[in-house]
């Protein structure tokens, strides 16, 4: 994270260590930057929950990426907070298939994942408990 210009929420870089439950920013950063560092930080700490977006910038796309060790990663496009967009197109594909399952089973499989579903709800658990101070 150094290597990018990422500083912690006191806005002074990284000098020693990587603590642990805060949010690291960089003003400004180069596409794809996003993707990069959610490979190394699966590939370096496998075992930590992470999120990352990169905000629009002209024409091109946010993106968002998560992981969880026990679910994997979720990669999307987002909105300027990090938001992730579904595609609706990708969404009536998958939707419209002969697989004669219900919506609810293929959200208890294919639609779950395709979606972020386990992902995105153990983010959501430490947004919270870090948003609440616990």
């Amino acid at each position: 994270m150094r290597e990018h210009g990422l500083c912690g929420e006191d806005e002074r870089s990284l000098t020693e260590g990587l603590p642990l439950g805060q949010v690291y920013r960089a003003r400004e950063a180069a596409l794809g930057l996003c993707e990069e560092i959610a490979a190394r930080l699966e590939e370096d700490a496998p075992n930590a929950v992470f999120e990352l977006w990169q905000a629009p910038r002209g024409s091109a796309a946010g993106r968002y990426c998560a992981y969880v060790p026990k679910f994997g990663h979720f990669e999307a496009s987002c909105d300027v907070v990090g938001v992730p967009h579904v595609s609706v197109h990708d969404l009536i594909q998958r939707l419209s298939g002969d697989s004669g399952a219900s919506v609810g089973d293929w959200m208890a499989s294919e639609g779950a994942a395709l979606l972020g579903v386990a992902v995105l709800a153990v983010v959501g658990e430490y947004r919270t408990q870090r948003s609440s101070g616990a």
